[in-house]
């Protein structure tokens, strides 16, 4: 009994040592803290402004603006260095904004936010807030396309499915937009495809629109069709619109189209030979403007869509003459004749159709002895056949 009491002695000892360790390693955390982690007081400068009751705004059709021209806030707080450190981000001051009712500049009370009850605001170093309110309003807007990068030998036609968008926002800001472009890499398109991209604003120069406080739409993406062509070089021609064909012939030896020859793209598969320059007016400027006109299977790009016409039109009549047939490439040995004139309505330009100007010839080439009924090819400078002519040639 003796010897088990005396054994017993040097761990009560123990545990009382350790009791002590962590009495006095208490002591010294609380000393630490208090003397790393003090109370501070500080000029917090430049507080964001948060609003509330901005979707009541939008019910009464009104928005606000002009956050940017709201003066620097700043406050006097005092609170735990920790606390400062963490929450920093999270004081504001907020301005309620659902008890107005029309457009028009206001003086609004501010209340500083702080997050939790350890931070004490000791001083508010502004005084109102101004705010301007604006109408709301909406604008229709067309969405264009910008591409990026390039594909070898190939041309990418890239169309918005539905180009029109709606955007609202506060008069002044809706006032400053124009259009809208979404930007397509087409840098690794390998087969025509569907994709959703997004857009951004541009004002009335093309200049992207960076900054606005209140433009909202109901679509952030629009969908677009890509389609891949193979490059082709083809010359242009100049021809006349259906209405002016009527009355009006085109002069073609006397025409000029620049550049003569554009860069498409034309669908694997489809026969191409040129791209047209249609002129719709008779009264043609020395260099005026006109679009080519596309065709199934042919793409032009934007940037060669126009070209510079000066075309020669001249007034068209049409006239009834009795020509002689030329008979061209009597075989040898042979001999041949027309039965009689051909009688044709011809047109080509106002006081220059006649029977000195106009020639009606047949091709005998390859034909052998007999009777035969030929075409009738009407020549002459700008002049052409209304209607088909044949006449019956004997050969012997």
């Amino acid at each position: 009994m003796i010897k088990s009491k005396s054994n017993n002695r040097p761990h009560a000892k123990k545990l009382k040592t350790i009791a002590l360790s962590i009495f006095l390693a208490v002591v010294v955390w609380f000393m630490v803290m208090s003397l790393t982690d003090p109370d501070i007081t500080t000029t917090i400068s430049n507080l964001p402004v948060r609003f509330t009751g901005e979707s009541a705004l939008r019910e009464k059709a009104l928005a606000v603006t002009g956050r940017s021209s709201i003066p620097p806030l700043s406050i006097v707080i005092t609170g735990k260095r920790s606390d400062l450190m963490s929450n920093i981000d999270g004081i504001y001051v907020q301005v309620d904004l659902s008890e107005i009712n029309a457009e028009g500049e206001y003086n609004m009370e501010g209340t500083v936010s702080v997050p939790g009850n350890r931070i004490k605001v000791e001083k508010e170093k502004y005084g109102d807030i101004p705010v301007k309110i604006e109408p709301l309003a909406a604008k229709e807007i067309a969405v264009s396309i910008k591409q990026s990068g390039s594909l070898k030998d190939k041309l990418v036609e890239s169309v918005v499915t539905s180009p029109k968008i709606t955007i609202m926002g506060a008069e002044s800001e809706i006032d400053k937009v124009s259009g809208a472009v979404a930007t397509v890499d087409i840098s690794e398109m390998d087969t025509d495809n569907v994709i959703e991209a997004p857009y951004l604003l541009t004002d009335e120069s093309g200049a992207l629109i960076n900054e606005n406080e209140t433009l909202e739409s109901a679509r952030s993406n629009v969908e677009i069709t890509n389609t891949i062509y193979d490059t082709a070089t083809l010359p242009v021609r100049i021809e006349l619109s259906e209405e002016l064909r009527g009355a009006y012939i085109l002069k073609a030896n006397s025409s000029t189209v620049t550049p003569a020859t554009v860069t498409v793209g034309v669908k694997e598969g489809v026969s191409v030979e040129s791209v047209a320059a249609r002129i719709n007016k008779p009264d043609v400027g020395d260099g005026d403007e006109y679009a080519l006109v596309a065709v199934p299977g042919v793409y032009i790009p934007p940037e060669n869509r126009m070209v510079k016409a000066k075309a020669d039109i001249a007034r068209k009549e049409s006239i009834q003459l009795e020509l002689p047939v030329r008979l061209d490439n009597v075989p040898d040995g042979l001999s041949a004749s027309a039965e009689g004139n051909v009688v044709i309505i011809v047109s080509g330009e106002a006081g220059m159709v006649n029977n000195e100007t106009v020639t009606a010839s047949v091709d005998l080439a390859g034909l052998s002895k007999g009777t035969h009924t030929l075409p009738v090819v009407i020549s002459g400078e700008n002049v052409s056949a209304e209607g088909y002519y044949t006449v019956n040639v004997n050969i012997e």
